[in-house]
């Protein structure tokens, strides 16, 4: 009984001091500082949010973005966002992967609505990007196509889009003169193309190959013109064979392109930046890539003779094609996805402040906006700018899927690495396709019910 009574007296003591302290000044009374004039505003926690980007934190994109949270956390100091990247496509979605599944998923981060967003989907992962759109009233302001991009195949939406373009073939306009070509309308006239470049002794076709991505492109072409998207939304489902028709037709044109050496030597291990800078230089005559590379081809740094020398066309077109000669690989790029554990009230926020922001702010750096934005001539872009813009404006409603958006990851990989092989002659076409089809075959059941 003793030791308790003595215990109690001990705590009660404790008590008595602690409310001495206090009222001796001890404490953070900002009441009393603040009735002698020298209060000192309790500190903000402030709370970073990650964004993991795949196009590279110094893109025009990921600048915009940064440039208007900075201007966002002037009035809402407990808000930052800071942008982290990595290299090249594959060690992106590698690491991506690694850090959700160690539970590190990033606030915001870049995605495709492919088979393994799905995933994060029916786990209830993401944001519903098409709802939040909607609830904010801003659903209507993006161009239809952007959106639709964005979509799954049941339309359902998990990622924003921030930027928007039209791909196209670039072109060296003296070389073709001095050779005499035309801009080939057809898939027959532009191997005739590559084939009378060669024969000039320039390389033909200047292509990423090391991302992988870019060479995709050229096994789709054919297929879209012939089947629109189904021959891949089947084909990734097991229900259709690369072995039919529209899948021999891409895998002969792939294989043709490589093997008679109308990519550069080395394509394989050439990046984005060297097959971009290979046409920049006046080594090639051809290269495909988006319109966001529009202000690269307006550069007061090119050469003189590639001043005002570049020009575009379309996708080429084919006997029988179910799609129209404006219907070609449009798209509102690699969308940001959202956590939903960590999409707070302040998240939120910044959305719909990034809303009225981005539009304007991303255009006047000569970039095309997913919203309905566009500039006039008296805002002095050079006139590429405008040629662009103009192309957009015409451009169709039906648009390629980018395949490896479509297939699941474990057969995407497997494309992405043999395709430079069929490419190279390592394979010849009908492995190739026997190759993709048993890896359907063992794959896409895990993805696709």
């Amino acid at each position: 009984m003793k030791r308790c009574v003595k215990r109690l007296t001990v705590a009660l003591s404790l008590v008595v001091l602690m409310a001495l302290v206090s009222a001796c000044g001890g404490g953070n009374n900002n009441n009393d500082a603040a009735e002698n004039g020298s209060a000192t505003p309790a500190k903000t926690d402030k709370k970073t949010y990650k964004w993991f980007v795949a196009r590279g934190v110094e893109s025009p994109p990921a600048v915009t973005v940064k440039e208007i949270a900075d201007e966002f956390s002037k009035t809402h100091p407990e808000f930052e966002l800071v942008l982290e990247g990595t290299g090249d496509r594959p060690s992106y979605l590698q690491k991506l992967r690694t850090l959700i599944a160690s539970n590190e998923m990033p606030a915001m981060f870049d995605t495709d609505p492919d088979a393994y967003a799905s995933k994060l989907v029916q786990q209830g992962k993401l944001v519903d990007m098409k709802k939040l759109l909607q609830e904010l009233g801003k659903y209507e302001d993006f161009r239809p196509v952007a959106l639709q991009y964005q979509q799954f195949a049941d339309g359902t939406m998990y990622t924003f889009p921030i930027e928007y373009g039209i791909e196209v073939f670039w072109y060296n306009i003296q070389m073709f003169k001095d050779l005499g070509l035309e801009p080939p309308k057809t898939f027959d006239e532009f191997i005739k193309v590559a084939e009378t470049l060669k024969q000039g002794g320039i390389t033909p076709i200047a292509v990423d190959g090391k991302d992988k991505w870019p060479v995709l492109r050229y096994l789709a072409y054919k297929p879209f013109r012939m089947t629109g998207n189904d021959f891949i939304e089947n084909v990734k489902q097991g229900k259709a064979s690369f072995k039919d028709p529209a899948g021999m037709a891409g895998i002969n044109f792939v294989h043709e392109l490589g093997t008679k050496g109308y990519f550069q030597q080395g394509f394989t291990a050439t990046d984005y930046t060297a097959a971009r800078d290979l046409f920049l230089a006046g080594k090639a005559g051809i290269y495909y890539m988006g319109s966001w590379e529009t202000m690269n081809f307006a550069n007061d740094k090119l050469s003189a003779e590639m001043k005002d020398n570049i020009g575009f066309f379309r996708l080429p077109m084919m006997e029988g094609a179910k799609t129209a000669e404006n219907d070609y690989f449009i798209n509102s790029g690699i969308g940001v996805a959202f956590n939903q554990e960590t999409f707070d009230d302040t998240m939120k926020e910044f959305v719909k402040f990034l809303l009225e922001k981005y539009p304007e702010a991303y255009t006047k750096k000569g970039q095309f906006s997913p919203f309905k934005y566009s500039l006039d001539q008296a805002e002095g872009m050079p006139e590429i700018f405008y040629n662009i813009q103009d192309e957009i404006a015409k451009s169709g409603s039906v648009f390629a899927v980018p395949w490896d958006t479509r297939l699941d990851p474990a057969t995407n990989e497997l494309l992405g690495n043999e395709l430079n092989a069929l490419s190279l002659g390592a394979h010849t076409p009908d492995e190739f396709a026997e190759l993709m089809d048993q890896a359907i075959k063992e794959n896409a059941p895990k993805y696709f019910k």
